[in-house]
């Protein structure tokens, strides 16, 4: 992949993850706060809310005493919240045993303004302090201690403690998700970093396979063009005089058809679309039947193939793909081994699992061949390849049958010299 594009790819994401971090820290954020402060309010707004029931009740009882004679409600106030009353005109009117310096204090403190006037408590700043407020407006004929008739009231509980320290929590809130931000800026770049690395390799992968497989593509349907065109410009020979290029022709055909069916398949595995049907299978029988050929081919070649199968019960698997990642690593190891060479199948359970093994003592495979070997269209010996038909997709797909069964399969030396192919399976 061009660097501008995976730079492109890891800002997208980097700038993706910030903002989904950012969104659920704001709204957490203002959850907590929205939360804290309806409970850091509670107690002062439950006393204004109780003054003013008790300014409610007493007006009822009053009335209700004589429809006829209305007899003055006494204003009394809670210890928690202060009672400020004005008259009809909004001065305020205060008790006439409070000093008189102590009340032109309250005078310019409490003069009545526009921002107290609400039915609810609100926060309202006065002269540097902070209160909760609500107003309240009397019914006639209401005096307070002093028996002055008032109009208008407003209560107040000063909240100056609660609101430092809802300050202070408003502070710790910040400096909390400013931290929690960094450290969630560190996180998001090193997710989108590690989140680019398997698109990146999945890209790779995919140009390389394409790549390859143009090419295996390209060179069988060059032979076939050239010979076709060759048997052209010799339009009287027979076709045994021409029986060498239809057997070349014939041979890339049946590669062409085996490559394709190997993509096809590999082209499944990814898509799901092949699902894996499990059924209890004897591998005694079993894999009798499928080495049976091989066993009478290895004889003309001087080779052999040997079957050792130690299993008891029967192992669920689906009989048509095992067959085929048998008959794979088996053929493998024919074209790969000279003549006298061995061909050892061994089934066994070791641990509660179903362990099958392919030797072979071939020409082996390099250690940097080995971390290889299961890669699409890979080959070692890529000389050779034509020689033995191989297209380098048939591990890729013993690979692919065995992680469909949730197994694992592995390549080691065999002793004295060739290869080890282990196949583990869940029972």
């Amino acid at each position: 992949m061009p660097n501008v594009i995976n730079k492109q790819q890891q800002i997208r994401g980097f700038l993706l993850l910030i903002a989904s971090f950012f969104v659920i820290f704001s709204v957490l954020g203002g959850v907590i706060y929205w939360s804290y402060t309806r409970t850091i309010f509670q107690n002062s707004d439950s006393a204004i809310t109780q003054q003013i029931k008790q300014f409610n009740l007493a007006g009822a009882l009053r009335d209700s005493e004589d429809t006829n004679r209305k007899s003055p409600m006494l204003l009394q106030s809670n210890t928690l919240a202060d009672v400020w009353v004005y008259d009809k005109d909004k001065h305020l009117l205060l008790d006439d045993r409070i000093p008189e310096s102590l009340q032109e204090i309250y005078r310019k403190q409490f003069k009545y303004r526009g921002n107290f006037i609400s039915s609810r408590p609100k926060t309202v700043q006065i002269e540097g302090n902070y209160y909760r407020v609500a107003s309240v407006v009397f019914i006639d004929n209401t005096r307070n201690n002093s028996g002055q008739l008032v109009k208008y009231g407003i209560i107040t509980v000063n909240v100056n403690d609660t609101i430092f320290n809802l300050n202070h929590f408003k502070k710790v809130i910040l400096w909390s998700f400013g931290t929690f931000g960094l450290l969630a800026l560190m996180v998001s770049y090193w997710i989108s970093l590690k989140n680019m690395k398997p698109i990146i390799k999945s890209w790779q992968q995919q140009q390389d396979f394409v790549n390859n497989a143009a090419h295996e593509l390209r060179t069988p349907m060059a032979v076939i063009q050239g010979k076709l065109e060759n048997m052209l410009t010799h339009p009287e020979s027979t076709v045994r005089e021409q029986s060498n290029a239809i057997i070349l022709s014939l041979s890339e055909v049946r590669r062409l058809t085996s490559l394709t069916n190997n993509m096809l398949t590999l082209a499944k595995s990814e898509s799901n679309m092949t699902r894996i049907e499990k059924e209890p299978t004897n591998i005694a029988d079993f894999l009798s039947r499928i080495l049976a050929p091989y066993q009478e081919m290895a004889e003309f070649d001087g080779k052999q193939v040997l079957l050792s199968a130690h299993v008891n019960q029967p192992i669920y698997i689906d009989q048509k793909r095992i067959h085929q990642l048998i008959v794979l690593l088996v053929d493998n190891a024919m074209k790969y081994s000279e003549a006298g060479a061995t061909v050892a199948i061994a089934a066994s359970i070791e641990k509660r699992k179903f362990v099958l093994t392919v030797a072979d003592t071939g020409r082996g495979i390099s250690d940097e061949a080995k971390k290889h070997v299961f890669d699409r269209f890979y080959r070692e010996d890529k000389t050779g390849s034509r020689e033995t038909g191989g297209t380098g997709l048939g591990l890729s797909i013993a690979e692919w049958i065995v992680r469909a069964h949730g197994g694992k399969i592995t390549v080691a030396d065999n002793q004295p010299k060739g290869t080890v192919f282990r196949i583990t399976l869940p029972l």
